[in-house]
């Protein structure tokens, strides 16, 4: 095994690197832009990137250390949009004091734009070495890393629940069916301009055998958003067809306040906010999970949307003002 030298452990806890990546190919949903479902992932890939530089990286510190590399945290603002086939540099600085338990990461996607570099997504990610019992006799990380290993990744404490959980999914509730039909959902959401639905997390939301990762919670919120603006009667199709309206994200930010582990039933919840002079809306994200008949909550988020016109070329998408039919669909109304 090599030893990490005092000048990598260096490099990767305060030194900045980048890498140039591209998008890809699965996030070109409208046109060539990227959702940003998969500007998160570019951004996890160069986080990793720089902890496989000093010879850290995921399958190294799991096979070798016995640990796993965690995404815990997220907090991201889009600026521009990125494109298929960019080429986008990515800047990873370290932020991490002495007294940190945490790895925090400020993360740059930068493009070409007009022929000058243009910050299009800015981030900071949180990150967590979760030990794994799974690897027999891993061999030590350095001492300087030590306090970033974890045996969990968040623990949450438990709320009181009166509903009794229904585990038949023969008849529970659908995405974007009304919440009624599932006792837990009808009490979380109550009367909250919100809407939820119950699943089964399946193993490629997970990651290590057994916990629901980043981008598992990621691809939910994306998912949420669009359920619950069909549930209002303004599906993106429709905004599109009839509007050319597409949907766009300015802000997202997400953290784990427990772990979900994989075929556990999970309860997404996308609960309306505010609205933004009347051309950003932010929802809150919440994932809940029962267990010995209490409620653990075991994410929590919010994402902020707008929609720009079509018709417009993607580097210069202008914000659509929300007519009074959104607006009344946005507020529950």
């Amino acid at each position: 095994m090599a030893t990490l030298t005092d000048v990598e452990i260096k490099k990767l806890l305060n030194e900045p690197s980048s890498v140039t990546m591209r998008p890809s190919y699965e996030g070109g949903n409208i046109n060539t832009a990227i959702g940003f479902k998969c500007d998160h992932y570019l951004l996890e890939a160069a986080v990793l990137d720089h902890f496989r530089a000093v010879g850290l990286g995921a399958t190294e510190l799991y096979l070798v250390h016995g640990v796993n590399f965690d995404v815990v945290g997220v907090d991201t603002r889009l600026h521009t949009v990125l494109t298929l086939d960019d080429d986008v540099l990515l800047e990873v600085t370290p932020k991490i004091r002495e007294t940190d338990t945490e790895m925090v990461f400020a993360v740059s996607a930068i493009v070409q734009r007009d022929g000058a570099p243009r910050k299009a997504v800015t981030s900071k990610l949180r990150v967590l070495l979760r030990r794994d019992t799974n690897i027999d006799n891993p061999d030590p990380l350095p001492a300087e890393l030590r306090r970033f290993v974890v045996d969990r990744l968040a623990t949450e404490q438990p709320t009181a629940l009166e509903a009794t959980p229904v585990d038949d999914f023969a008849g529970a509730v659908h995405r974007g069916e009304n919440t009624d039909t599932d006792p837990v959902l009808a009490e979380i959401i109550g009367d909250d301009n919100a809407v939820g639905w119950k699943w089964k997390v399946p193993y490629y939301y997970c990651h290590f055998t057994e916990r629901m990762q980043m981008s598992g919670y990621l691809r939910q919120m994306e998912e949420a958003k669009h359920i619950f603006v069909a549930s209002r009667g303004i599906s993106i199709k429709r905004m599109l067809d009839e509007r050319g309206w597409i949907p766009v994200v300015t802000r997202c930010e997400l953290r784990f306040t427990d772990e979900t582990v994989m075929e556990e039933n999970l309860y997404t919840v996308y609960t309306v906010e505010s609205i933004f002079k009347d051309m950003l809306y932010t929802s809150r994200l919440d994932f809940y999970v029962v267990r010995d008949g209490r409620l653990v909550r075991t994410a929590t988020g919010s994402i902020t949307h707008g929609y720009c016109h079509k018709e417009t070329p993607e580097s210069e998408w202008q914000m659509a003002v929300f007519d009074d039919e959104v607006l009344r669909a946005l507020r529950g109304e």
